[in-house]
């Protein structure tokens, strides 16, 4: 049996997802398909309805994380935002991003819990970032360009909207990055960033990790390898009698990283 699996979103031509999961259907040895389902936002019921009916599973990004919700049977996110869904006999919404946001992040960041970290958007990806930075005791701060979105994201766990005040780290969770010349941090004086993640991973440095890592020396990562652990805890979830381990995840990183290369990536 081949199970089809796929990404649903909108304008996502440029995702590299698909080259992500073949090499982790190679790794584990089953024989999958991975496509892009570029969908415009009066389709989502639609393509949701044909996806259900020949798909094991699907990533879900931007902008429908939330808008899926209601289509589905379950929700297991935790977080109101979806990335992954799983097609059995219910269609269930869990969210991998968080996992795969945290296990990057922690992986190369200098700073300790309970250091401010500020979080800029208020959309599902912005979302997945504060819950898990609460829940790893950082002291998270949500700053918006709509205020109202940044109060309702605070509100809804238990963080705190930024003061003005400085932060040991940034998170950039909109798309201002993804052309040349938008900067994620117009109008805000963060002081000295020790660190700066951008959930961007294509171009590879964005405008705000240059300017990080200029004007503050801050370390900078972008979001590829949040890109590949969620790819990978996705392949887990969908996928029957999938399990890996810590060594697991470690060379399927070094495999996917050596895969985009090739494909000039990186």
């Amino acid at each position: 049996m081949k199970y089809q699996l796929g990404l649903l979103g909108e304008h996502i031509g440029y995702t590299f997802s698909p080259i992500v999961h073949d090499e982790i259907f190679r790794y584990i040895g089953v024989d999958a398909e991975y496509k892009v389902y570029d969908t415009p936002k009066d389709k989502l019921a639609e393509s949701v309805k044909e996806m259900k009916k020949h798909l094991v599973g699907f990533n879900v990004t931007k902008p429908f994380k939330t808008a899926i919700i209601p289509l589905l049977d379950e929700d297991e996110s935790g977080c109101g935002a979806v990335n992954t869904v799983s097609v059995a006999e219910k269609t269930v919404g869990y969210n991998t991003d968080g996992w795969g946001f945290m296990k990057s992040f922690l992986e190369d960041c200098p700073i300790e819990k309970g250091a401010r970290v500020l979080v800029l958007g208020a959309g599902g990806a912005a979302r997945v970032v504060v819950k898990m930075l609460e829940c790893c005791e950082f002291d998270a701060l949500v700053h918006n360009r709509t205020q109202s979105k940044a109060e309702e994201l605070a509100e809804s766990f238990n963080a705190k909207l930024y003061d003005g005040g400085g932060a040991e780290a940034v998170i950039n969770c909109t798309t201002y990055g993804l052309n040349r010349g938008e900067d994620a941090l117009k109008g805000i004086d963060v002081g000295k960033i020790k660190y700066a993640f951008d959930l961007i991973y294509n171009p590879e440095e964005t405008d705000f990790l240059s300017d990080a890592k200029s004007k503050h020396g801050a370390i900078i990562k972008n979001g590829m390898d949040m890109l590949i652990y969620q790819a990978i805890k996705t392949d887990e979830i969908i996928l029957p009698d999938v399990r890996l381990t810590k060594d697991d995840y470690a060379k399927l990183k070094d495999k996917i990283r050596k895969r985009l290369q090739k494909h000039g990536v990186m």
